[in-house]
């Protein structure tokens, strides 16, 4: 059965809607409570104790998936390559047992821990995932207000009309957003952000927002 863990802090903290999203994913339940302990202060956190599970739980509102490789049933391979062939984007940590070799390099995760995971790496980690995580969707809402104004003013509509407006409003609120979180993205949290550029079929950064 999967796990939610909802109001973990129980403290009047911040609502789970406007906190991001981890899902852990780990066939030990102590492990799946450790990391649901760890990580509940500051983001809403779901388990599940299997591939299957994990799947059911993923949707949309998932910013980033500690995922375990070494699963009964469904692989925790297998399951990543069922979150990828999903239409969720959502960043993955592989965070398992299982001692990295050359196959990491064809593994479709963003970050790889190997266990016992230091406190201070998996919060590390965590933090630096959904930083990228949230920056990439507000480029992508960027990129399509930027599509809608080229659109209406092709079609001769211009700022006096009110709705166009609105869209310029928006597109200058994404534009502080993004200015913010860029202000605070380093080095290691662009490799991330731009790796998809070398995903076969991507032929420019503007496609990868399409």
């Amino acid at each position: 059965m999967t796990e939610d863990i909802d109001d973990a802090e129980g403290d009047g903290g911040p609502d789970r809607a406007d906190r991001p999203h981890v899902l852990v994913v780990d066939d030990e339940a102590d492990v799946r409570e450790l990391y649901a302990d760890l990580l509940a202060a500051e983001y809403a956190v779901s388990t599940a104790a299997s591939g299957p599970e994990a799947l059911d739980v993923l949707d949309d509102s998932v910013d980033v998936v500690l995922l375990d490789r070494r699963m009964p049933g469904l692989h925790g391979d297998d399951t990543l390559d069922r979150i990828r062939a999903s239409s969720v984007d959502v960043r993955v940590a592989a965070v398992t047992g299982v001692a990295a070799g050359i196959d990491v390099v064809g593994l479709a995760v963003d970050a790889y821990l190997e266990k016992p995971v230091a406190i201070d790496d998996l919060r590390e980690t965590v933090d630096r995932l959904v930083r990228v995580a949230r920056y990439d969707d507000r480029v992508r809402q960027y990129f399509a207000v930027m599509q809608k104004q080229a659109a209406l003013e092709d079609a001769g509509v211009g700022p006096v009309d009110g709705e166009y407006g609105e869209l310029a409003h928006r597109r200058e609120t994404l534009k502080a957003g993004l200015d913010d979180l860029r202000a605070r993205l380093d080095p290691e949290d662009y490799e991330i952000l731009f790796r998809d550029l070398d995903t076969p079929g991507h032929e420019s950064p503007a496609d990868l927002y399409a």
